[in-house]
C-alpha cells in the first residue's frame, strides 16, 4: 500500500499544481479544452481479441508557442469500455506532452503520457484494477475557425500494473481517434 501512495501522491501533487496555475492573457495556465473519441485493438492478448471504445476530455496548457512549434502540457480524463476477450470498464487521468509542429493549414504533431489507469477487467495479461496507461502517438490537427480544431490521431497503448502486483506482461493496443478541440 504505502509503494502505491509513493506513486499516486506525486502525480496528484502535479494535478494540484498545474491545475492552480494562472490563467489571464499571458501568463501561463490552461488555454484550450476538448473531446475525443476513440477506438481500441489490443495486439498481444493470449486469449482472444480485446477491444476498447470510449471518450476522452481534455484540458492543455502550452509551455512553448512560436512560429515552429508548440508544446503543450495536456491532462487527460479517460472513459471506456472493454468488450469481447474481457468485458470491463476503464477510467484514467492522463497527464502527457503533445508538440505540435508549425503553423499551417494541417499541423502535424507527436506525443505521449503517463497516468494511472484503473480497469475492471479480470484477464491473466492484467493484475490488480489499478495499473498504468502509458502511450505514444502521431497526428494531424486542421485549424477551423472561431478557435476551434479536429484532430485526427494514432496512439500504441499499453496499460500495465507495473509491477505492483503478481507479474504480468500487460495489454497493448493501437488506439484510433477523432477529437475537436476550443481554444479560450
Amino acid at each position: 500500500m504505502a509503494k502505491r501512495l509513493s506513486m499516486i501522491l506525486p502525480l496528484l501533487a502535479l494535478l494540484l499544481i498545474t491545475m492552480a496555475a494562472p490563467a489571464s492573457a499571458g501568463e501561463m495556465g490552461f488555454k484550450e479544452w476538448g473531446l475525443t473519441a476513440f477506438g481500441n485493438l489490443s495486439m498481444d492478448v493470449n486469449n482472444g481479441d480485446l477491444y476498447e471504445g470510449g471518450i476522452f476530455v481534455h484540458v492543455a496548457m502550452p509551455l512553448v508557442d512560436n512560429e515552429d512549434v508548440r508544446l503543450d502540457f495536456r491532462l487527460e480524463g479517460l472513459v471506456g469500455g472493454f468488450w469481447d476477450y474481457g468485458n470491463g470498464v476503464e477510467v484514467a487521468i492522463i497527464p502527457a506532452l503533445r508538440l505540435y509542429i508549425g503553423k499551417a493549414a494541417v499541423i502535424p504533431y507527436i506525443e505521449g503520457g503517463i497516468g494511472p489507469s484503473y480497469n475492471s477487467l479480470d484477464i491473466q495479461e492484467l493484475g490488480i484494477g489499478f495499473n498504468f496507461l502509458s502511450y505514444g502517438g502521431v497526428g494531424l490537427r486542421i485549424p477551423l475557425q472561431n478557435n476551434v480544431s479536429i484532430e485526427f490521431g494514432y496512439r500504441l497503448r499499453h496499460i500495465s500494473n507495473a509491477g505492483l502486483d503478481e507479474r504480468n506482461h500487460g495489454v497493448t493496443s493501437n488506439q484510433a481517434q477523432f477529437g475537436i478541440a476550443w481554444a479560450f
